[in-house]
Formats: C-alpha cells, structure tokens, sequence
C-alpha cells in the first residue's frame, strides 16, 4: 500500500510511504513520524497510526509558496478527512473535478489507486489535517447502516477512482473537534489505546452520517455565497469569544446580517442554534480543560463566561450526567 507524492515543478520525491497490505501490523498499532523540509514550498510533520483496516494520520505544514503537489497510491480506501486550519484543493488525473477543503470542513471519500494532484497557496497560517482510513474490507462492517446519504455514496462510487459523500464539504462541529483532540492525545498505550482510538473513529464516522443525513432530509432556504461566508465568519467570532460572548444582535451587526438571517442561516447550515453552538463549545472546551489541563473548576467556568460556578455545575451535569468534580476524581 504506497503513496508517493512528488513536486511537479522539480519533479522530486517530497514524500514517500509504504504500509503493510490492510494496515496490519504485529502489534497492537505502529506509529511512525516523518519531518520533510523543502526550501520552497515549505515544511510538514506527519505522524501516522495504524491497525489492521485502519490508518490514522494527522499533519501539520507550513506552506511558503504555491505549489501543486501529484499524489500516487496503489489502494482503496474509505478516508474520513477533516481540514483543521488552511486551505486545499485536489483534482484527480483525467477530471476536471475539482475537490476544496477550507478551515474547518469535513467530508467521506472514496479513492481507488488514486493518481492526482494537490494544489496549495501560499498560507500565513499552518495547514492542519486529520484523516482516517478504512479499507474496503473494514468498511464492510458499515454496509448495514440505514442511511440514505451511505447508500446514495456507495451506489455511486463503482465507476470514479475518487468521490465525496457531499458535494459541499460540511462543518466540523464542536464535537467532532474533541474526538480529534482525544484520538491525537491519548496517553494510553498498547492494546488499550488501540481499543480507545478504534472506539472513537467509529464514533467520529457516525457524527458524520447523522451530520450527512440530517442535511438531507432538511429543506434549506437558498442563500448567497456572501451570506454563507457571513455566517461562517460568525461561527469563527464564537469560537474566538467564549469567555465574552457576543449577543445575537451585536455579533449579527458585526458580521453584516440582521438578526433573523442570522440565526435562520445559522440553523440552515450547522443545524443548531447560535447558542446552542456556544454551548456545546463552552462544554467541549470546559471538558477538555478539565481532563486535559487539570484546571480547577474555577478556572473553567471563568473561562467559559460562567459568573457563578454553581450554573456551570448544573450546565456541566445536563449536558454529560456527570459533575466537573466526579470528572476530574
């Protein structure tokens, strides 16, 4: 199972990976990381995990010029993939479709022995991803789902060498970002660790079909790229204000909207309130804070713009059943 990827300016090996047939491995998981350092286009860190039908990897790169970047694989795989921070687009040999991933966007994909090229700006900010991938043989176990975005997906895929479940990649939601926080910072080790992290990509595909399904069955009313990228603009004040949020009306007048476009649009395309947004952010950072970063509760439900620690208690037992204290115990 090789992957090569190579510049197509110089036309040098930039990278190159050859993993065990259906990820196996005689142990309970392999890890290995790789550093490339490129005097044009850059930098990147990539750390790899896998285990027999699943292959985990995360990378980070700094991206100083444009770049298109031909991308070679011999195998098929069902890959999850969530773009954390920057920017890419792909384009598979032969096709003139054209996949874009932007900050904070997820999709299901399928590639078969892909021959391709991936293009990148110029970005300030790190290029930050998240992928995991299922071979065929793996994927099976999902065949009796009942959804219909899965089975549209799979009755689709037979004749493309790449193909995404949705045309529009979807939001990653708070909840999605914590499962990616827990699966690349795990501290176990051994068998447990591979139970953990296997425990969690299931549990971070089904949000992805719930999330896939659900935006099929609602009727969305139709809005314009300016709008779109207003409310998304919105979602980032968020989630850079936890501590001292805005209210509807002055974050609606930040970004350029009325309050009902606002909150309509914001449905429409995270299918959730603005603040119930806020609140499960609140809760994913507080939960995160607690076990990750042993802060005292105190300090959590500061941070979360909590003015009595009481109310952060009660909101902190209602959405997980358990108190902060019997958390951190």
């Amino acid at each position: 199972m090789k992957m090569v990827i190579t510049n197509t300016d110089l036309n040098d090996i930039l990278f190159e990976r050859d993993l065990p047939q259906n990820f196996k491995s005689d142990k309970a998981y392999t890890e290995s990381n790789t550093a490339i350092f490129h005097p044009k286009f850059g930098s990147s860190d990539i750390e790899d995990l896998w285990f027999e039908g699943i292959h985990i990897t995360k990378g980070q790169t700094r991206i100083k010029e444009d770049i298109s970047l031909k991308i070679e694989s011999n195998y098929s795989v069902f890959e999850m993939h969530f773009t954390l921070s920057g920017s890419s687009q792909a384009t598979t040999l032969g096709s003139k479709e054209i996949f874009r991933f932007e900050p904070q966007q997820h999709n299901l994909i399928y590639t078969k022995d892909f021959e391709g090229y991936f293009n990148f700006s110029k970005q300030e900010d790190l290029n930050n991803f998240f992928e995991v991938h299922f071979t065929e043989d793996y994927f099976q176990r999902f065949m009796n789902v009942e959804n219909t975005v899965l089975d549209k997906f799979l009755n689709g895929i037979e004749k493309r060498s790449m193909s995404a479940m949705k045309e529009k990649n979807m939001a990653i939601t708070p909840q999605m970002n914590l499962i990616i926080s827990e699966i690349m910072q795990c501290k176990r080790s051994g068998l447990l660790k591979r139970l953990f992290i296997e425990s969690k990509v299931i549990e971070l595909f089904m949000l992805q079909l719930a999330q896939f399904e659900t935006t099929l069955k609602e009727k969305k009313e139709v809005m314009n790229f300016q709008d779109i990228e207003k409310i998304h603009h919105a979602k980032y004040l968020l989630e850079q204000n936890i501590s001292n949020p805005y209210t509807l009306i002055a974050l609606a007048h930040e970004v350029g909207l009325n309050d009902f476009k606002l909150k309509k649009g914001f449905k429409a395309i995270f299918n959730t309130t603005v603040f119930g947004y806020l609140h499960d952010l609140r809760m994913e950072k507080a939960k995160h804070l607690l076990l990750e970063q042993e802060r005292t509760i105190k300090e959590v439900a500061d941070y979360c713009g909590y003015e009595y620690v009481q109310h952060f208690i009660t909101a902190f037992r209602k959405k997980y059943g358990i108190t902060p204290g019997k958390l951190q115990a």
